[in-house]
């Protein structure tokens, strides 16, 4: 199954390559992005079934992946441990660029600069954060790996809250996405540390806000794509090419 998934995400990465995305950094910043998000939901996933003794979604923390040993039964987790390694230091490094792209979307006025550079900036450190989520274990470098963890969920949920209301502030930008944004971060917030004495709850919830970060991203980048000239017929062009991938 794990061969199948990569013989075909191998490719996939060559049929974006050589679509003609490349003209400008926006658009290569976009790529990276996507592909970035794409090998941490992968990596994460395998990781998983890696994981010695089983990996439960509704028990488990994302962190569990990273510790060098099962943290219930004590059996080595080395395989998990470097998928989970390579999976958050990869997003981290991906997203200091979507960060960047995101900020060139709003230079409409210098209110909306200054809040969205605010927010990039935010945006940035949380992604250092999360590189940190990885290299540090949680069962041998607990203190840096939690205040990791700690860090990037605050600093997440700032950027996109500064980022929605730069959306608002932004005539060319739908509010929709402020809206969603300013949902999503408020109520992730509330769920994950005033229901912080629940297990079930604060496990469900950290992966309800990576998942939902990942889709606000996605938000995101679609007005990337339209905002920087990438070809109309270009769902169209991505559909031909999977079909010539599954068809083969």
């Amino acid at each position: 199954m794990i061969k199948f998934i990569l013989s075909y995400l191998d490719r996939i990465i060559i049929t974006f390559l050589t679509l003609e995305l490349l003209k400008s950094w926006k658009r290569l910043c976009c790529i990276i992005i996507v592909v970035g998000g794409f090998q941490f939901i992968l990596l994460t996933f395998i990781a998983m079934i890696f994981y010695p003794g089983g990996y439960s979604f509704t028990e488990d923390y994302f962190s569990n992946l990273g510790t060098t040993v099962n943290v219930k039964t004590g059996s080595p987790n080395g395989i998990s441990r470097v998928l989970f390694l390579i999976a958050c230091v990869v997003v981290g490094a991906s997203l200091i660029p979507f960060w960047v792209v995101l900020l060139a979307l709003f230079t409409e006025s210098k209110l909306t600069f200054y809040i969205s550079l605010f927010g990039s900036i935010i945006g940035v450190a949380s992604a250092l954060f999360l590189m940190g989520v990885g290299i540090f274990a949680a069962d041998t470098q607990y203190f840096l790996h939690s205040t990791s963890a700690y860090m990037f969920f605050i600093f997440i949920m700032i950027a996109i809250l500064t980022y929605s209301f730069a959306i608002l502030l932004n005539s060319e930008y739908p509010n929709i996405y402020s809206f969603v944004g300013i949902v999503f971060s408020i109520s992730s917030i509330t769920f994950l540390y005033v229901f912080s004495y629940s297990i079930l709850i604060s496990v469900i919830m950290q992966k309800i806000i990576v998942y939902g970060f990942c889709l606000w991203a996605v938000l995101q980048i679609s007005n990337v794509w339209k905002e920087y000239g990438i070809p109309f017929n270009f769902k169209r062009l991505l559909g031909r090419s999977i079909k010539k991938i599954f068809l083969k």
